[in-house]
């Protein structure tokens, strides 16, 4: 079977190519069909990185960046604090330029997050939407703007020279900007062609896709802006609360509606739940934005960020998740962990946008929101993705427990941290040693996702396949089959 596995091709291979062939040159084909017909047959059949979206090498760069950026986190709380200390003229501290929170932030992001959130895309987008494979040196592009922007603001922040940081990052967030504004016009494409996706998410499956050259601009501009407290907030109600929890909840809903088969949303009820997770989302921005130029003088419209979040969990009918999960059916219980803290961090950010939101900047629950729910569920979603161009059989894949407890055990760090410094009365001991704690449990995870990264690469190649198991039954009809397989692989 053609691309069965990563062996030199069989000389059956060159004759379905050859009937291929002939075919499409009776048909009359124009250039463009002739040279996307092609683009698959100029591949290196024995290279293992190279896959549907190449996603193999993205997931290597998120792997060694995310270590990297755990590094950094603890570089600026426990090692060198003078990017939060050393004072600027006026007086003031760089803390409140807000430069360094924009490094930690953008360094998760827009840089290894959106790594892998991106190799996911590149990987099954071709066969959710019956595209021509992407291009290679269109991912390579990307990873190379993803790698080269994390490494520069990486090298600003352990440098200890305040303008070097300043510079680094900005050249840093350009290519990182870069990354997802060339992404624009393919997104666009994409979109159009929408009617013809395999994809039961509806919107929840490209609508992502759409904010990606917005959040690219956006980040290049905020460096620049970093002064304006405002242009800051929006920048995070947009990133953070907005775009990452609509790609969080994607990613969580197509493990459970589309890869489980679980049905816990009708099509129109999918819409329903996006348009309305935008509605708020947009109220949320208009609010918080009114609240720092001055229009709206209440604090508590901070509370807003939990709006969506709410709508999103109790939307996709927990009800029907622990109902199947306790019927004892199979699924990432990393994933169902990202579900359930949604509720957590719902829940926090109500009460710091009610009480705190002004002073803490929404801190601990854009925390939460972007690491503990979004990380858990992109890992979980890599992991089962993984196993399916294995072809695994679902009862014989293996939870990674220790980084699951290890994220956990972060993010109970976070609501401690949490409850310690805006509950009013409430003195919790050893503060500094949890937050030590808590930083060592995220490098921990991000050691154990490089351990495991690293060992299916050097070691797991052979067992693998092009097409995912969840695909292997794609349409392979003539005009139907994205990548000319001309058969079908068995589950």
């Amino acid at each position: 079977m053609i691309f069965r596995s990563f062996r030199p091709l069989p000389y059956g291979y060159f004759v379905k190519l050859d009937e291929y062939i002939r075919r499409i040159m009776a048909e009359g084909p124009s250039r463009t069909r002739i040279r996307d017909s092609f683009s698959l047959k100029q591949r290196n059949p024995d290279s293992y990185t190279w896959a549907a979206g190449s996603y193999i090498d993205l997931f290597i760069a998120a792997a060694v960046t995310q270590v990297l950026f755990g590094i950094s986190l603890y570089w600026i709380l426990f090692v060198d604090t003078t990017l939060v200390t050393d004072r600027l003229p006026g007086g003031a501290t760089l803390d409140a330029s807000n430069l360094p929170m924009l490094a930690i932030g953008m360094l998760a992001g827009v840089g290894w997050m959106m790594a892998i959130a991106l190799g996911i895309g590149f990987d099954i987008t071709p066969l959710n939407f019956k595209a021509a494979p992407f291009d290679e040196s269109l991912i390579s592009i990307v990873a190379a703007l993803n790698i080269g922007g994390q490494a520069l603001i990486m090298v600003g922040i352990i440098s200890g020279d305040l303008q070097l940081f300043r510079n680094l990052g900005l050249m840093g967030v350009t290519l990182l900007g870069m990354q997802l504004i060339i992404l624009g016009p393919l997104t666009v494409k994409l979109v159009r062609g929408r009617a013809q996706s395999k994809d039961n998410l509806g919107p929840w499956s490209y609508g992502a896709g759409v904010g990606l050259p917005i959040i690219g601009v956006m980040s290049m501009m905020v460096w620049l802006l970093a002064e304006s407290e405002q242009f800051v907030e929006l920048y995070w109600t947009i990133l953070i609360d907005s775009f990452w929890g609509m790609l969080a909840f994607g990613t969580i809903l197509g493990h459970f509606q589309s890869r489980l088969g679980w049905k816990l949303m009708k099509p129109e009820r999918m819409h329903m739940a996006f348009k309305g997770f935008i509605a708020l989302c947009i109220l949320h921005i208009c609010l918080v934005y009114a609240n720092q130029t001055g229009y709206i003088v209440d604090d508590r419209v901070n509370a807003t960020f939990s709006l969506p979040i709410l709508w999103i969990f109790f939307v996709s009918r927990p009800d029907r998740i622990w109902k199947n999960f306790r019927s004892g059916r199979k699924c990432s219980n990393q994933m169902l962990s990202a579900y359930c803290w949604l509720l957590v961090t719902a829940l926090v950010g109500l009460y710091e946008g009610l009480y705190h939101g002004e002073q803490t900047g929404m801190f601990y629950a854009r925390f939460m929101l972007l690491l503990g729910v979004s990380t858990q569920a992109l890992t979980a979603a890599g992991d089962w993705l993984h196993d399916d161009h294995k072809h695994k059989p679902v009862e014989e894949r293996k939870e990674p427990w220790f980084n699951l407890i290890a994220m956990s055990l972060a993010m109970v760090g976070v609501v401690y941290l949490f409850l310690g410094s805006t509950v009013e009365g409430l003195s919790l001991p050893a503060i500094e040693t949890v937050t030590l704690l808590t930083v060592a449990m995220l490098i921990v995870v991000y050691l154990e996702y490089l351990l495991w990264m690293l060992r299916e690469t050097l070691f797991g190649y052979s067992e693998w396949h092009r097409i995912p198991m969840f695909y292997a039954d794609v349409d392979s009809q003539e005009g139907d089959d994205p990548y000319e397989i001309g058969e079908t692989e068995s589950e």
